[in-house]
């Protein structure tokens, strides 16, 4: 009844029943929803208990994934972090997964952008409607729509090489436009057929199998800025 009241605008009103429900039996369900009704440097304390009376996985993932959005509001972003990786452990999916990624660029943390996209790719990759990708510059919108068509459109046709020896990175930058290394042992070329069959006596090592495949979110993101995460300009 009371996220009935919220849906419908009455917000006073679900803070009345929330506030009622937490003073007749305080259990994570109701310190849940008195989180969520009071303001949220007040709500964060009723969550937080909330999360260390919760006994099941799930119940323990939603609340850490509400109390990391709260706290990325307060502007506490290492402790939002933190309780997003809690969610993402307890209770994995797309949205524990993405709002730990977006967290982690927020609070500046490890691991760099590459690594994040290759965490975050799968969501994107996922059948369904409304499933989108935008690529930002500097604030500024370079591309955006369906991902896997981006993922043809920005990085073109692919084909991965397993090579014999792990120097994929050393022969990526001696091969020079087209090659990106995926790990220490693949070699991805962006390119048709024709051309890949071209290139092959440069390469100095053995190709042990060459497969066709699409891109990968971070082929595309190295192709649009380079090899270095472009940094902000200086203040």
């Amino acid at each position: 009844m009371g996220f009935a009241r919220a849906r419908r605008g009455d917000l006073e009103g679900y803070r009345r029943l929330a506030l009622e429900a937490a003073r007749r039996a305080q259990t994570s369900f109701t310190l849940y929803h008195l989180g969520l009704a009071l303001p949220p440097r007040e709500g964060v304390v009723a969550l937080e208990e909330a999360l260390q009376r919760a006994q099941s996985p799930k119940d323990q993932g939603l609340l850490a994934l509400v109390l990391a959005r709260t706290k990325r509001r307060l502007g506490r972003l290492r402790e939002a972090l933190a309780h997003a990786a809690l969610a993402r452990l307890k209770a994995p999916g797309a949205f524990t997964t993405l709002e730990w990624a977006w967290l982690t660029l927020l609070a500046e943390e490890e691991p760099p952008l590459p690594d994040l996209l290759r965490e975050v790719e799968p969501l994107a990759l996922e059948p369904g409607p409304g499933l989108r990708v935008a690529f930002l510059q500097g604030g500024r919108l370079l591309r955006e729509g369906p991902t896997r068509a981006l993922l043809r459109e920005w990085a073109g046709e692919g084909y991965l090489l397993r090579l014999a020896e792990p120097v994929a990175e050393a022969l990526a930058e001696a091969l020079g436009p087209g090659w990106l290394a995926e790990g220490k042992d693949h070699l991805v070329f962006l390119g048709e057929w024709g051309a890949l069959k071209e290139a092959l006596p440069r390469v100095p090592v053995e190709v042990l199998e060459i497969s066709r495949g699409e891109p990968s979110l971070e082929i595309v993101f190295l192709r649009l800025f380079g090899r270095e995460v472009p940094k902000e300009p200086s203040p």
